[in-house]
């Protein structure tokens, strides 16, 4: 630009900036009817999906009405799938024998990682790395060692070898 008054200057300078957010904004736009278009489409998808599942729930004279329905949740971010349940795989083989459920949360606490999100509560912690045991154990893979007496802390066995976290 020549070298105009500063007042001129600067009032061009403001209306290029204004041109470029403009620009900016118009590109913004753009995107977000593209997703709105995206959002729709997904929508009519579901509800032709919903009219189809309940016209055959219809057939097994079920009231589609009485079906709740079923949200996800989106995952921790940073977590990755399976890793809870592949570091208690690790934990419990390499723990050499049995181990107990108290002391699998030790290890886990101590390892402090991000992956991995235990409730603050030491019950539901407790809780939660039994859940997942009792699903390997249904697999095949741990056994509970103990008794099974009430009052007792659960202690368990690896005896599987090359499963994978599922």
């Amino acid at each position: 630009m020549a070298n105009h008054h500063p007042k001129l200057a600067s009032l061009a300078k403001a209306l290029a900036y204004r041109k470029g957010d403009l620009e900016s904004l118009e590109k913004r736009e753009d995107e977000l009817l593209h997703a709105l278009e995206e959002v729709r489409r997904k929508k009519g998808d579901a509800e032709q999906g919903i009219q189809q599942l309940s016209a055959l729930i219809e057939a097994f004279r079920l009231d589609p009405d009485d079906v709740r329905s079923i949200r996800a949740m989106p995952r921790k971010e940073g977590s990755a799938h399976g890793a809870f349940r592949g570091t208690l795989v690790k934990i419990l083989k390499g723990a050499g024998g049995p181990i107990t459920t108290a002391k699998m949360l030790d290890v886990l606490r101590a390892l402090n990682d991000s992956r991995i999100s235990l409730p603050e509560s030491r019950r539901d912690a407790l809780h939660k790395i039994t859940r997942d045991i009792s699903t390997m154990s249904s697999y095949g893979v741990v056994i509970r060692h103990d008794s099974g007496v009430a009052g007792q802390p659960a202690t368990w066995l690896w005896i599987g070898e090359d499963w994978e976290s599922s």
